[in-house]
Parts: structure tokens; C-alpha cells; sequence
């Protein structure tokens, strides 16, 4: 999807058909005038699809990132406009404050997900329920938002052994808790593969060494 701006993601938006109001989660992609009409290009996340709504289709929008409600349409188009003109810069730093206390978290999740190089969605999805059940201020975040930072961690080896070397700092039910999280990761495809299974000791080991008392039914 392409957007004229990166923060309009994240919405609800309830639309009217055949005199009935439904709400979708959305993403509006773009806002234009046409002669006297307003359309919206908006894409609803359960259809998987996009589609061209003039505004006096769409009742109402919410914006889900910024807890900002909109029940006129034209001041939504105007503020979609005025966003698209900014730096992109903001959402980024954005982001960044709100997932700093896992950047590391997720950097070793990230790590153990492409050890196997089999990447896929459902390895995606246990990462970013993860940030949602941790960071409180990640509940309205969409999948994509999150998605979109992960991309840009580097989680390669030397990343995973700078994020084991700063594990002190968690207490014994989070750094339990992740270690978990790695294994359920890694346990994806089925069964433990050789290399997970010898970065998951290190992680474990590293664990022991700071006094976290592992359980014996983890693997």
C-alpha cells in the first residue's frame, strides 16, 4: 500500500451501506476533492482490500494512535492533507518512545525468529501480541505500525550477545517471560532445530548466571 503519509493507519471508521452504519478498522491511503465531492481511499484490514468512499458515505473517524475522534469528515481531509506535507521523521521518534523499553526484547525475538531463515506470519504475530501484552501504550498500535519498526531493528548475531550481556536488568518473571516467548518463536515450525537450540542455551545459561531459576518443562 502506498501512502501519501504514514499516519492514518491506525483508524476506525464507520461507514454507511444500505442505511446501516458499519465499523471497519481501516487505513485511509489518501483524500482528495473532486468538483463539490470528497472521496477518501480506504483500506479495511478484515477485507484485506481497498476502496473509494465518498465522504458523505463515511459518518465517522477515529484515529486509534492519537485518541482523535472526527464527526466532521472535512476536518479529517484537512488534517490528512496538513500530515501528508510534514517530515515523516515524527512517527518514527514516535514510535520510538513508545517501544524503547523493548527494543532489546525484540531484537533477541527477532534474532531467534530468522535463525532457521523460515520467517513467517504466524512467528510475526506471537512478536507484536508480545509488544501489545507488555507496552501498555502499544494497545492501539496497528499490526502494521509495528511491523513497520521492527523492520528497521538490526537483529543480527552481535545484536542478540549485546542484548543477553543487558538481560540484568530485567527482573526473573520478565526475563522468564521472554525467554518463553523465544522458545514459542522457535517452536513454530514444530520441533527445535540444532542452531535454536544452541542460541537458547546461551540465552539460558546467560539467564542462570544473573540467579533466574529456569523451568524444567520449558523445552
Amino acid at each position: 500500500m502506498m501512502y501519501p503519509t504514514d499516519k492514518f493507519y491506525n483508524m476506525r471508521v464507520n461507514l454507511i451501506k444500505n442505511g446501516k452504519i458499519y465499523s471497519e478498522r481501516a487505513a485511509v491511503r489518501n483524500v482528495w476533492q473532486k468538483d463539490q465531492s470528497l472521496f477518501l481511499d480506504i483500506y479495511i484490514y478484515r477485507l484485506q482490500k481497498a476502496y473509494v468512499f465518498d465522504a458523505a458515505f463515511v459518518r465517522a473517524i477515529s484515529d486509534l494512535s492519537r485518541g482523535t475522534d472526527y464527526r466532521d469528515i472535512r476536518k479529517f481531509a484537512k488534517d490528512f492533507i496538513t500530515a501528508a506535507k510534514e517530515p515523516q521523521q515524527t512517527l518514527s521518534s514516535k514510535s520510538d518512545d513508545v517501544l524503547s523499553p523493548v527494543k532489546d526484547d525484540l531484537i533477541l525475538l527477532l534474532f531467534m525468529s530468522r535463525i532457521w531463515n523460515d520467517q513467517n506470519p504466524v512467528k510475526q504475530k506471537i512478536i507484536l501480541d508480545y509488544i501489545q501484552n507488555t507496552v501498555a501504550a502499544a494497545k492501539n498500535l496497528s499490526d502494521r505500525y509495528l511491523a513497520r519498526y521492527l523492520s528497521g531493528l538490526r537483529a543480527g548475531d552481535d545484536e542478540f550477545y549485546e542484548t543477553l550481556r543487558r538481560l540484568k536488568s530485567k527482573n526473573p518473571e520478565q526475563a522468564i517471560r521472554l525467554l518463553k516467548e523465544a522458545v514459542k518463536v522457535c517452536l513454530v515450525s514444530g520441533y527445535l532445530h540444532y542452531s535454536e537450540r544452541m542460541y537458547l542455551a546461551d540465552f539460558i545459561q546467560t539467564l542462570r548466571q544473573e540467579g533466574v531459576s529456569i523451568p524444567q518443562n520449558l523445552l
